[in-house]
């Protein structure tokens, strides 16, 4: 593939939403397999990356498996345990919740 070519594949790549941000040197190195993340961005907003390689060439903390949820959450009773860095973990209403406060998943259901 020439290089022109490439540019072109990452530039419809980044743009289709595979990519959260602008693929970066060290994101081509990743697989291209779509297993997405959420995970929050340095610039502190929840992005939903395409792999957890790509979100952590990023830079960003993985929240949880999947597609991010919010930014408005269902009223839904479905706990997950998850923990806001240099807090205890904690129990959530739901996995949109602990999205939102930027709480990385630990389990489905109540913290013990």
């Amino acid at each position: 593939m020439t290089t022109s070519r490439l540019s072109l594949l990452c530039a419809l790549l980044a743009a289709s939403s595979l990519f959260a941000v602008t693929p970066s040197e060290a994101a081509l190195e990743c697989p291209r397999i779509y297993r997405p993340v959420c995970a929050v961005a340095p610039n502190g907003v929840n992005q939903t990356y395409a792999n957890s390689c790509v979100a952590r060439a990023a830079h960003a903390r993985i929240l949880a498996p999947g597609k991010c949820l919010g930014p408005f959450c269902p009223l839904v009773f479905d706990p997950v345990c998850a923990q806001i860095p240099g807090q205890p973990p904690r129990t959530f209403s739901s996995l949109c919740f602990a999205e939102l406060d930027h709480a990385t998943l630990i389990h489905k259901g109540a913290c013990k």
